[in-house]
């Protein structure tokens, strides 16, 4: 719909706008310039502006383009705004912020004696490649990918709990991560939304806020297509600290 090149240039300010934009694409037609401001909570004349970066004299003209336009094509803007928002997540890394919360989550996984990733579907693939990768490096771990596994009390008290799920909303893997903390253990997620439940059950939590995507098929309602690029640099980043640190 729009000019992939432009959408980069946006800043932080811009792309919210535009992400407002792709989320409501039904009903811009019937906006004014003000409720967009008021909607996404800036001026008239930061509107004015994006719309501008974006190629279009205002607003009006970027509605009937939006409107207008028989092209538009959901998965692909979504998959290139999600090399954005990538991009961004990256460039958080080195961010004093993302460093102190990284400090604690490896001081959480060296003060136990293995650590256990757990996950379903993709995020259980996932799960897999972390396990692997911390034993690569020297870190003892296992995984856990079948949402009902169960939990005998009393086991894992050694273990630090690494909890990989997009919505943070599975209620297998949430009953798990409960059964985990009865236990005693230390939990670290990595979610896609800091304010999911399995996120707030957590004593540390990473999310990613890439943009949500899904397909559909015959047998299954909802496939969630979310990119995991950050999951793995995660666990990544996560091995190697703690590999340095030992």
């Amino acid at each position: 719909m729009f000019d992939i090149e432009k959408i980069k240039k946006l800043n932080e300010t811009e792309f919210q706008i535009y992400n407002f934009l792709m989320d409501h694409v039904a009903e811009v037609s019937k906006m004014t310039i003000r409720e967009l401001a008021q909607m996404t909570h800036v001026s008239a004349a930061t509107i004015v502006r994006f719309c501008r970066h974006l190629g279009f004299a205002g607003f009006s003209e970027l509605k009937f383009h939006m409107t207008q336009a028989d092209h538009y094509e959901p998965s692909l803007e979504s998959y290139y705004a999600n090399f954005l928002e990538l991009n961004s997540f990256l460039k958080g890394l080195t961010g004093e912020a993302f460093q102190k919360k990284l400090a604690q989550a490896c001081q959480m996984i060296e003060d136990c004696a293995y650590t256990v990733f757990m996950g379903a579907g993709t995020s259980g693939a996932l799960a897999k490649y972390g396990y692997r990768y911390f034993n690569s490096v020297g870190i003892q771990a296992i995984a856990i990918t079948d949402p009902y596994f169960p939990i005998v009390d009393g086991a894992y008290q050694n273990a630090c709990l690494i909890v990989l799920s997009v919505t943070g909303e599975n209620k297998g893997i949430m009953e798990r991560v409960l059964q985990f903390k009865q236990n005693g253990v230390k939990i670290i997620s990595i979610t896609n939304d800091e304010n999911a439940t399995i996120s707030k059950l957590s004593d540390l939590n990473f999310s990613y806020y890439m943009i949500d995507e899904y397909a559909s098929n015959k047998s299954i309602n909802k496939l969630i297509l979310t990119t995991q690029l950050p999951v793995l640099a995660l666990i990544e980043i996560l091995a190697h600290h703690v590999r340095v640190a030992q």
